[in-house]
């Protein structure tokens, strides 16, 4: 016998072999439903569930983990930046002050270096007087003929002088007051 698409009919023992497969597959199948729908199986499905869910949680809080990283890195670069700069700025304004000083320093030096020479010379005209006034005459005429003579030729000027120094020392010493 054949069916209504030409396939062989199986007999009765070939039904009775088919129908106890498809009760093995349908008995197999009942109970798989039955582990999902009972007590262990929505435990494992709850378990699977909350790994996602935890894995995901994870994920999420990693990732913030590093943005919040990122973020303070970033604010440490900007302080530190910051931190030179000002620090940059703190060594000019000091440069700029200890040139201030040094400057002030070197005026003030300048003006007591002056005041100093205006003393001296004042000093220096004084104590020509005194000379002048002390040394005999013969003494200060010579003394003007060797200041004549030696009018741009240092080193004869310098040997005059000592010549002077030791005729108002041998005039002072004649007189008694060495």
């Amino acid at each position: 016998m054949t069916d209504r698409n030409d396939r062989p009919v199986p007999g009765a023992d070939g039904l009775r072999a088919r129908v106890g497969e498809a009760r093995d597959a349908l008995g197999r199948t009942a109970e798989e439903f039955a582990g999902e729908a009972g007590p262990g199986g929505r435990a494992r499905d709850k378990a699977a569930e909350l790994k996602d869910r935890a894995g995901e949680r994870t994920t999420e809080a990693k990732d913030r983990v590093q943005e919040r990283a990122e973020e303070a890195k970033d604010r440490a670069q900007e302080k530190t930046a910051e931190v030179r700069d000002r620090a940059q700025e703190k060594a000019a304004e000091l440069k700029d002050r200890t040139r201030e000083k040094t400057a002030g320093a070197g005026d003030r030096a300048q003006e007591a270096a002056g005041e100093a020479r205006t003393r001296i010379a004042g000093a220096a005209r004084v104590l020509g007087e005194k000379v002048q006034d002390r040394t005999p005459e013969p003494v200060r005429e010579g003394t003007g003929r060797a200041v004549a003579a030696v009018r741009g030729r240092p080193g004869v000027f310098l040997a005059a002088g000592a010549a002077v120094l030791v005729a108002v020392l041998v005039a002072r010493r004649r007189r008694g007051r060495c």
